[in-house]
């Protein structure tokens, strides 16, 4: 029956034959619908209204263009959160989650602990953090005011107190010797990466820098000020950059540089001290 959830599962599979888990996502996102999942399973022939019947429509319009599902959905998870996320910001990645637990290892004063992120996006990160370390005090920064607009969302559903949201160029705000650590997964692709084909959805400001290491390098510098001595900066970067990434923080003068890697056993993270 048109209208019914059975034709569009039935409409679901014709064009899943194409996309293996087009079928998958969208069960998934019948049940951000409330639809309950006996119904889903059973794949019932119940009658649907004619609101829920536009979102169907607009989820296959906007899946087959190619749109992530966590943008369709306005939500994704990370790090046991589920965080909102809409085009102004990039989707958050489950290997970044790695750096938030480096992090909560890393032997901070347990109270008081000043920490900053550079390009906070979603916020999921300096949340995620807040939330673990609710006496840390954290900044995090963001050139994009969209950006923020998103922070500030996240910051407000889970009722974050210990968390500021500022609008800068990486760290130009911070006071000399402020900082206790920095934490940082800022623009790393090259603008000729053949990956950025598959990221045409997410904002390119945020994939993007000059030489795929500019903004370590610009970031690095500022650091350097901000920090206490003592203090530490972890950043996320390509699989192929950890040797560029430890010679910028060696260029800048940090010393006890570590790397770390990501559950498939990728160069992911780089750790260094003032």
């Amino acid at each position: 029956m048109s209208g019914s959830l059975k034709f569009y599962f039935t409409k679901a599979r014709k064009l899943s034959s194409h996309n293996s888990v087009l079928l998958r996502d969208f069960k998934f996102f019948l049940s951000s619908l409330d639809i309950s999942a006996t119904i889903i399973a059973l794949e019932d022939d119940l009658l649907l209204s004619a609101k829920e019947q536009q979102k169907i429509e607009d989820f296959f319009e906007d899946y087959l263009q190619g749109i992530p599902l966590d943008y369709i959905l306005k939500e994704s998870s990370f790090f046991n959160h589920t965080f909102f996320v809409d085009s102004r910001v990039l989707i958050p990645r489950p290997e970044t989650e790695l750096m938030v637990e480096a992090v909560l290892k890393l032997p901070l004063r347990s109270a008081g602990a000043i920490v900053l992120e550079v390009g906070v996006g979603s916020g999921c990160i300096s949340i995620s953090l807040a939330l673990s370390r609710p006496s840390w005090k954290l900044i995090a920064s963001d050139i994009s005011s969209e950006a923020l607009e998103v922070a500030q969302i996240n910051l407000k559903k889970f009722k974050v107190f210990n968390l500021q949201l500022i609008h800068s160029n990486w760290l130009s705000f911070a006071k000399p010797d402020s900082i206790e650590l920095i934490v940082s997964n800022p623009p790393y692709i090259h603008p000729d990466d053949d990956h950025l084909k598959g990221l045409i959805h997410e904002p390119i400001s945020a994939l993007v820098t000059p030489n795929g290491i500019d903004s370590f390098k610009e970031i690095a510098k500022q650091a350097m000020l901000a920090l206490k001595v003592g203090g530490r900066i972890i950043f996320e970067h390509g699989h192929t950059q950890k040797d560029q990434v430890m010679a910028v923080l060696r260029e800048e003068g940090f010393r006890n540089i570590t790397a770390d890697q990501d559950l498939q056993g990728l160069n992911r993270f780089v750790l260094g001290e003032k």
